[in-house]
């Protein structure tokens, strides 16, 4: 095999994908989380051409979502930002939030990381007491904006691609 054919694989690991939701006047990780599975929610339309045997289904668009859960610390700064969302029962415009996913296993431009940046709603779920829990669900809206994200003591700054 040619040298350029080559390539290390690197198992992409968990820290790697970090969330951010933005407090108001910064970004905020969400660390204190034993799950993150970004679910794509494809938009199918199927297409039934009356050349083919059989219909074909097309991708039309994404919805991405997240279900979420926070182990509840009290004092940590990410929760200490979603309570206010369960206690209040936030909706409507109250309950948007600026989202970033930070692919860090990913370079991007500048010395950063592969980077999404969107608004979300946060639509929250469940309180487990008895698994010390805060479940919710960050509902992607109105397109993503590709970019970057550089990383200052933890916190991101994002620019869009061109």
């Amino acid at each position: 095999m040619p040298e350029a054919a080559k390539t290390a694989l690197e198992l992409v690991k968990k820290h790697k994908i970090a969330l951010f939701l933005y407090n108001g006047t910064k970004y905020v990780r969400i660390k204190k989380s034993d799950a993150l599975t970004l679910s794509m929610n494809p938009v199918e339309t199927e297409y039934d051409y009356i050349a083919d045997e059989s219909p074909t289904t097309e991708v039309e668009d994404y919805k991405p979502s997240i279900d979420q859960n926070l182990v509840m610390y009290k004092g940590s700064e990410d929760y200490e930002m979603m309570w206010p969302y369960y206690y209040e029962r936030r909706t409507g415009d109250a309950a948007h939030t600026k989202c970033m996913i930070v692919f860090m296993q990913e370079p991007g431009t500048d010395g950063g990381y592969k980077a999404w940046e969107t608004d979300s709603t946060i639509s929250m779920q469940d309180l487990a007491a008895v698994d010390k829990k805060l479940d919710f669900k960050i509902i992607f809206g109105g397109g993503i904006t590709n970019g970057t994200a550089t990383m200052t003591d933890g916190t991101p700054t994002f620019t869009a691609d061109k």
